[in-house]
């Protein structure tokens, strides 16, 4: 028998062994959801909205993983502790019957928050987690698995500054000193009834350089118009007017302010 080269067997077996190595599994994460804000934090001011008593806020939300062919249920839980002071059923309310779409890979999660006394003072804020179901059994992106959502309304914004600081609207020549009836006020004066919003911000100007936007100015025209007209007894006139009780009642005056 004629005997077969030594390399004959190495090109027999070694597609053999070829064909028995196992191949290496994939990583499959079962499909998860995560918030799509874009900090831990959500903002909400009724400030904006001096008009509305009750509005319904829009948390978005997305799918880490795959979309379906039909919708599918999202489960949200109310974290409560009390570092969380806001309480569901008084200040906010969990809408229920959320879904993510067919196809899709996001949606918003509807929450309704109402304006109670409690915000005339205090900022109120509730904590919402992504809670897994059998439509989402999967983590999703763990950093963004809660969400905490604050609720304000007659709040300083940061930007206002003080009398005689830097920015706009603190400056004595503009608006002055922060307090909530002045603030109120300006809100309602700033109020665009086919928008139904108001200005509640005023980013920083230069008063030393005099460089600020136009409208910086604009605003304050209008706020000084609207108490000159329904607030007459503010400027020495005739009729009605508005003091300030956190101010010693003294009248409100803006461009310049008095206090």
């Amino acid at each position: 028998m004629k005997p077969y080269p030594a390399y004959l067997f190495f090109l027999v077996f070694i597609p053999f062994f070829m064909g028995c190595e196992k191949q290496p599994q994939l990583f499959e994460e079962s499909d998860g959801l995560y918030f799509g804000t874009a900090s831990p934090n959500f903002y909400y001011s009724f400030a904006k909205f001096p008009r509305k008593l009750i509005d319904t806020i829009q948390i978005p939300i997305n799918v880490f993983g795959n979309a379906a062919g039909t919708e599918r249920a999202i489960s949200i839980e109310n974290i409560k502790s009390a570092e969380f002071e806001a309480v569901e059923g008084v200040h906010f309310k969990l809408l229920s019957d959320v879904k993510i779409p067919a196809n899709a890979f996001k949606a918003t999660v509807p929450v309704a928050v109402y304006r109670t006394p409690e915000l005339e003072t205090k900022g109120l804020k509730f904590k919402l987690a992504i809670h897994k179901n059998a439509a989402f059994p999967g983590t999703g992106i763990t950093s963004q698995q809660e969400v905490t959502v604050n609720l304000t309304y007659i709040q300083q914004p940061a930007s206002w500054g003080t009398l005689t600081g830097n920015p706009f609207a603190g400056y004595s020549a503009n608006f002055g000193s922060w307090t909530k009836t002045k603030y109120k006020l300006i809100l309602d004066a700033l109020y665009d009834p086919l928008t139904g919003t108001t200005v509640t911000e005023f980013p920083e100007g230069n008063r030393f350089t005099g460089q600020h936007p136009v409208a910086y100015d604009h605003y304050v025209a209008i706020v000084r118009n609207y108490i000159r007209l329904n607030y007459p007894g503010n400027y020495g006139g005739v009729g009605a007017s508005i003091k300030d009780p956190d101010a010693n009642n003294q009248p409100v005056q803006v461009g310049p302010s008095n206090y």
